[in-house]
């Protein structure tokens, strides 16, 4: 009986609901960790700039290819930061692709930023947030299309030279008289500084919304770099006298 209770707990905190707004994740073996972020220690030393690009294909087979089924085909790649661009610049002079925002966002390895895909207006900023889910307005998922966090920060010794690149998207439902919002991207990749992480988003809602046309998000660790403190404190001191 106990641990109906706890599942059935743990079912409630997976939903966030603001009046006519709902947020749901999909269904997955570890309920607890699918959706969910842990606050990471943030590293003021070092500073990281990544670079999304949501872009569409009209063939379904750009990137990573489905001739063996979408079922059964994967969903993510990665290349060298030069063979991305060039590869999409391509597919895009032929009309087989289609950028739909491109996005930059500086933060401290271990900060999560919010790189959402609007609606409408490609204009939006970047925004560095605490915790998954942190918003000044509930109702701000209305305008978007989708949601997604991304943070870079440093993993195991056994990773290397390698930086961890975690990305959460979500689906972004709009209708009338409410959003709704659903998980269906969690990954946990690793990056060098030059490479690309390519996400194909098939879930059966973007599917729904697109048909054979698919959907990406190609995520571009541009540098890590040393935080210049001494610049950041004359920086500080001169806001401070003025």
């Amino acid at each position: 009986m106990k641990k109906k209770v706890f599942v059935a707990a743990l079912s409630l905190l997976t939903i966030i609901s603001f009046n006519t707004l709902r947020a749901n994740a999909q269904s997955c073996p570890n309920q607890m960790a699918f959706g969910v972020r842990q606050s990471r220690p943030v590293d003021h030393t070092l500073r990281s700039l990544i670079e999304v690009t949501y872009f569409n294909t009209d063939d379904p087979h750009v990137f990573i290819s489905e001739r063996a089924g979408i079922n059964r085909s994967g969903s993510y790649t990665n290349f060298s930061t030069r063979q991305f661009v060039a590869r999409l610049e391509k597919l895009e002079s032929e009309g087989l692709a289609s950028i739909r925002k491109r996005q930059s966002a500086t933060s401290y390895l271990g900060e999560m930023a919010g790189l959402n895909l609007e609606r409408e207006g490609v204009d939006a900023t970047a925004r560095l947030i605490g915790a998954s889910l942190a918003a000044a307005d509930p109702n701000y998922v209305f305008g978007l299309e989708r949601e997604t966090e991304i943070s870079v920060y440093k993993g195991s010794p056994r990773d290397g030279d390698y930086y961890r690149i975690s990305l959460l998207s979500w689906f972004v439902d709009v209708t009338a008289t409410n959003a709704r919002k659903m998980v269906d991207y969690d990954a946990n990749i690793l990056l060098q500084p030059g490479q690309t992480a390519v996400f194909k988003l098939m879930s059966d809602n973007e599917v729904r919304r697109n048909g054979a046309a698919r959907s990406y998000i190609a995520v571009t660790l541009r540098s890590v770099d040393a935080v210049n403190t001494a610049a950041l404190e004359r920086s500080r001191t001169a806001v401070a006298f003025r």
